[in-house]
Formats: C-alpha cells, structure tokens, sequence
C-alpha cells in the first residue's frame, strides 16, 4: 500500500500526534490522584491513551496477504 498522498501522511502524523495529550492527561491524572482527586482521573486517561494507541495501529499499514479469502468459481 502507498501512501503518497498529502493527506493521508497528514493523517498519519495526526494519529501519532494524539499521543500527546492523552498521555499528557494521564500523567495529570495521575498527579491528581496522588493529591487527592479520584481514580477517575487517572482511569480516564489511561482510556484515552489506549484509544489513541489504537488509532495509530489502525493506521499502520498491515500485510494480510494469507487471509484473502479466494472467491469460488
């Protein structure tokens, strides 16, 4: 698959780039919680990252070339 496109290697860089405010959120998160706050905090954040996580999997080029199912004839 080649990604040559503009948008889509801008759409990349924005999949990695939610990286950092999630995982921003999740270190507050954490500090909150050390200070007091609830565990929602920290729980909220640690979702986020794996959200974020995901997306940029789901982005990444995969090779499936043996699970192609072929057509019958």
């Amino acid at each position: 698959m080649n990604e040559t496109s503009t948008s889509s290697k801008i759409s990349r860089v924005l999949d990695w780039a939610g990286l950092i405010p999630s995982s921003g959120l999740f270190a507050l998160g954490i500090r909150d919680y050390r200070d007091g706050a609830s565990i929602a905090w920290p729980i909220g954040g640690a979702v986020l990252v794996l959200v974020s996580l995901w997306v940029v999997y789901r982005g990444l080029p995969h090779r499936r070339e043996g699970t192609l199912v072929q057509p019958e004839d």
